[in-house]
């Protein structure tokens, strides 16, 4: 039943994100969308490199660095905000990461920060593996996975693994060679829904 999976899902997050794009890979892969004539033979390892370093380093340290500060400088505040209703958590993660993650992306477009992202649009092609496409710092920086990270400490780590999810999924969708997206654009009265 949906039982089991929500709790999988709840308890393997990271898990189920590398599931999503494995599946997003895959189909791009079978489609014969995956390669680009216009890649180069940095690219493969490049992207392959940071996408790791995201999942194995940056992320993980990110959550441990967060975590160890925010129990010895606020242990009383460790769940405090459990109690909140599913959309108070919801509109929380949508303010503190998904708002200030496209804060930091606009700003990543200005003179100072377009050093950490411009690798990311220098890419020859288009797919579900220039996701993590680029500088380490640009990840490393970005306030939502802080901010992510302490929500979760306040308390708000049972609906985290279901936001991130969708939030991966649509990520990896606007990213992917697939096209999934076309019927939204073919149809007038669909295109608001393509716009959110």
């Amino acid at each position: 039943g949906p039982r089991p999976m929500l709790h999988w899902i709840a308890t393997h997050p990271p898990l189920v994100i590398l599931l999503l794009f494995i599946a997003f890979a895959a189909a791009e892969l079978l489609r014969g969308q995956w390669k680009s004539p216009h890649g180069t033979r940095e690219d493969a390892p490049l992207e392959a490199a940071i996408t790791l370093l995201f999942g194995a380093v940056v992320y993980p340290g990110v959550l441990f660095v967060v975590g160890a500060c925010a129990s010895h400088y606020t242990p009383q505040l460790a769940g405090a905000w459990s109690s909140l209703s599913v959309w108070a958590m919801l509109a929380l993660f949508l303010l503190g990461d998904d708002l200030t993650q496209y804060l930091w992306h606009r700003a990543s477009h200005t003179p100072l920060l377009w050093p950490l992202h411009r690798a990311h649009h220098s890419a020859p092609h288009m797919g579900v593996h220039v996701v993590y496409r680029n500088n380490f710092f640009y990840y490393a920086m970005m306030p939502g996975l802080w901010i992510s990270a302490y929500l979760v400490f306040l308390g708000l780590g049972a609906v985290y693994p279901f936001y991130v999810m969708v939030k991966m999924l649509v990520i990896f969708g606007a990213h992917s060679e697939l096209r999934w997206d076309r019927v939204l654009y073919r149809h007038r009265w669909l295109h608001p829904l393509a716009w959110v």
